[in-house]
């Protein structure tokens, strides 16, 4: 964690560095050069240090979502046979079933589209940015907004999707449960004695599957945490960049910046998109029992 907010820093302590070498020109050389150059320059400059920045930070989200899709495709099918031992059926399919395949689908798209986008949108604000019309920046950014709160929407409805599934699973479990006791309340002795051993065994699965739910939650936790930490670290530098450009009348590197810092917010959406959505649908399976 260290090591990687140490390189985080360094890439934009770089780029700040430029900013003020460049302020400094142009508060040097005022009367003598450009300003509208100068400017220019320094979007230019700034754009070169951060884009291969940038760029790492989309390779540490892409490697970090396909170690997690990993750990998914092992773990879910055993928490979906512990459901299942627990008699929760419906659970154990829909862990199994519904939920994998939405997080691994959403890993397997983060994975192979996030660096291509993130190009994309990087040259188009490279492009927009040094254009002598401003108005194509403000596009940009607009860009990168609309695309954030598509990430929003989709978290919000994948969440209410998850949690219909979970009702009903839950609904189907609990009667398929009441005709199991009631079946065996029907035999006299033989169906009490099986009630009283069944209450212990599901007892005992229930507290397997709350540690095996939580265990999960804080392994993707540990290594979620740093990764959010290091892009709102990235976004913070950026947003003080911005600033800094706002007060130097650096318009161009401003709306650059503006644009860079777009692109974080997306890919820390999407990454807490991927790990809401764990954290979510895991605690519906461990805290409604249906068994």
């Amino acid at each position: 964690m260290a090591a990687a907010l140490q390189e985080t820093l360094r890439g934009s302590t770089d780029a700040l560095l430029f900013l003020l070498l460049a302020a400094l020109l142009s508060f040097l050389t005022s009367e003598t050069t450009n300003g509208e150059l100068l400017d220019l320059i320094a979007a230019g400059g700034c754009g070169v240090l951060l884009w291969s920045k940038l760029l790492t930070l989309a390779e540490q989200l892409c490697a970090q979502m396909e170690e997690w899709r990993g750990f998914l495709l092992g773990f879910l099918p055993v928490y979906a046979g512990v459901l299942t031992m627990g008699g929760e059926t419906a659970a154990g399919s829909a862990a199994s079933g519904f939920f994998l395949t939405i997080l691994c689908f959403l890993a397997q798209c983060l994975t192979t589209f996030v660096r291509p986008l993130l190009q994309c949108y990087l040259a188009l604000s490279m492009a927009c940015c040094i254009s002598t019309d401003h108005g194509l920046a403000a596009f940009c950014q607009s860009t990168g907004a609309l695309l954030r709160q598509a990430l929003h929407w989709a978290g919000k409805l994948l969440a209410l999707l998850l949690g219909l599934q979970r009702v009903t699973a839950l609904q189907l479990d609990r009667a398929a449960l009441r005709t199991g006791q009631l079946l065996a309340g029907s035999v006299p002795i033989v169906g009490q004695t099986l009630s009283d051993v069944s209450e212990a065994f599901l007892a005992g699965i229930q507290l397997l599957k709350s540690g095996l739910g939580l265990a999960a939650i804080a392994f993707l936790g540990a290594e979620f945490f740093p990764l959010y930490l290091g892009m709102m670290l990235q976004l913070a530098l950026l947003c003080g960049c911005s600033l800094f450009c706002s007060l130097t009348g650096n318009i161009r590197c401003k709306a650059l910046l503006d644009c860079f810092a777009e692109a974080v917010r997306c890919m820390a959406a999407a990454t807490a998109l991927f790990f809401g959505l764990f954290i979510m649908g895991t605690v519906f399976l461990f805290l409604a029992g249906g068994g």
